[in-house]
């Protein structure tokens, strides 16, 4: 098994996508309602997975499928959603009442307990097991899973964008990088990533986050490495 690597390239157009993707999902939504309940948080989501989906053309869902949320509340600046498939024209509210919260899977401290996501998520999409598929399906994963720390955060494509950012006023390099685009290592279960993603929750850090995509295509994430942290960032 040998290490692959996404070229910085790809990383910043993808990223790019989704972005925008982001941005038309906003606009579609409308304006925020002075108390927005669980409808209107489930739309913007739904609305949201939707778009990001068709910036990601080699991750695809079953026919007749759609990506469909439960809402569970919102906690400082996290709004605790839950993603699943469902047909399309189904009426979901009777599934949303059987759905418990949990924390998304890049959750830190998360504990390792039997969930439904396989059957209800990631068994439901198909995508190629090339580096572009791979990397195309975790970040579909990250975007439908949504949390407060993936949708804040940046991923670093390269060594120079790194640099950048470390060597700014306030920042402490605390473990040097070999190569800073994301890396994947393809195997017969699956593959294993390696991405450095800058984040600026409480305080701004880079970190190398370690992920399994096992065969049942579900997330599992390691301890995160701490790379670099800088100044005091936003409250969440």
């Amino acid at each position: 098994m040998s290490v692959e690597f996404v070229s910085s390239a790809f990383v910043r157009d993808v990223t790019a996508r989704i972005a925008q993707a982001r941005q038309r999902a906003v606009t579609r939504s409308g304006a925020l309602p002075a108390q927005p309940d669980a409808r209107y948080w489930e739309s913007v989501f739904e609305t949201n997975a939707a778009e990001v989906l068709t910036e990601l053309p080699g991750v695809t869902l079953g026919s007749g499928c759609v990506v469909r949320y439960a809402f569970f509340g919102q906690h400082g600046r996290d709004l605790h959603v839950r993603p699943f498939v469902a047909h399309r024209g189904t009426d979901v509210a009777a599934i949303r009442r059987l759905l418990d919260w949990h924390p998304p899977p890049d959750a830190i401290n998360q504990l390792v307990v039997p969930t439904q996501d396989v059957a209800l998520l990631y068994g439901h999409f198909a995508f190629p097991h090339t580096v572009s598929g791979i990397f195309e399906y975790w970040l579909a994963m990250q975007e439908l899973w949504a949390s407060a720390q993936w949708t804040h955060a940046h991923l670093i494509a390269d060594a120079g964008e790194l640099s950048t950012i470390a060597s700014t006023e306030g920042w402490e390099l605390l473990h040097r990088v070999e190569a800073c685009e994301p890396a994947i290592v393809r195997t017969d279960e699956g593959a294993r990533l390696a991405v450095l993603v800058h984040s600026p929750l409480h305080r701004f850090t880079i970190t190398l986050q370690q992920i399994e995509i096992g065969a049942d295509q579900a997330l599992r994430y390691a301890e995160p490495i701490l790379v670099a942290a800088g100044p005091r960032g936003y409250a969440s």
